[in-house]
């Protein structure tokens, strides 16, 4: 599906193999979008939703305040890899709205997502063909305006260094993806809980070492998704 996956995980005694699962991209704010074909106005909205339940209230709430527009089409995905995908043509021709709008969903990457796309009619005919596109282009168009986010999974590590080393290790955290939990300063060796995205921990964790030489205590004490700033990439939003 496109979604990044991360490497494999190890505790350092024992070399056990533990869980992974893939990052992912949401929404965290809908900017609506809009397009004038032949006439008819297509509204676009994209919403981060945790469950069905949620898309049916939010696709409800649409009908009740759009209550002149024809058609109120919708699809939405779930699941960090998209295990429940359900779309909805809301009478438009079968499969040239619902199945467009969850194919945006698709090629924009993004999950636990809604796209809404409502559509006042204007009196003139598309054809299913055009129909098809214009579904797909304003669904594309919701998803790349509204503000996102990713949810990376990462390894919760717990590190100690000594006080001469705090400031250049504060410096990595700075300079690398990783999430500040907690910090606790007033202890001999400074206190740090990190997030750290699983594909680059040890690297990071090497590094500690490196600048340290051997002083830190490092330890893994779980894992868990943490949300991190969303950056378009070429793949993600062309």
């Amino acid at each position: 599906m496109g979604y990044v996956s991360v490497d494999t995980i190890y505790e350092e005694e024992g070399q056990v193999q533990q869980e992974v699962k893939n990052d992912y991209i949401s929404i965290e704010q809908m900017v609506p979008v809009e397009m004038i074909m032949k006439k008819s106005r297509f509204i676009g909205m994209a919403f981060n939703v945790k469950n069905e339940d949620e898309a049916h209230t939010i696709v409800a709430n649409i009908r009740k305040s759009n209550k002149n527009a024809k058609h109120v089409a919708y699809a939405f995905a779930l699941g960090e890899v998209i295990n429940v995908a359900k779309n909805n043509d809301d009478g438009e021709p079968a499969g040239s709205a619902g199945a467009p709008i969850f194919e945006a969903i698709r090629q924009m990457h993004v999950t636990f997502t809604l796209v809404v796309v409502v559509r006042y009619f204007g009196g003139v005919e598309l054809g299913k063909g055009k129909l098809t596109r214009v579904y797909n282009e304003v669904a594309v168009g919701a998803i790349k305006e509204a503000k996102k986010f990713k949810m990376v999974f990462c390894n919760e590590i717990e590190i100690k260094v000594p006080y001469a080393n705090y400031g250049s290790i504060s410096k990595l955290f700075s300079d690398s993806s990783v999430h500040v939990i907690e910090q606790k300063n007033d202890e001999n060796m400074p206190l740090i809980k990190l997030a750290v995205p699983a594909n680059s921990s040890d690297r990071l964790l090497e590094n500690i070492r490196s600048k340290t030489r051997g002083a830190s205590i490092i330890n893994k004490y779980g894992t868990g998704f943490y949300k991190f700033e969303y950056k378009a990439t070429s793949s993600t939003e062309k």
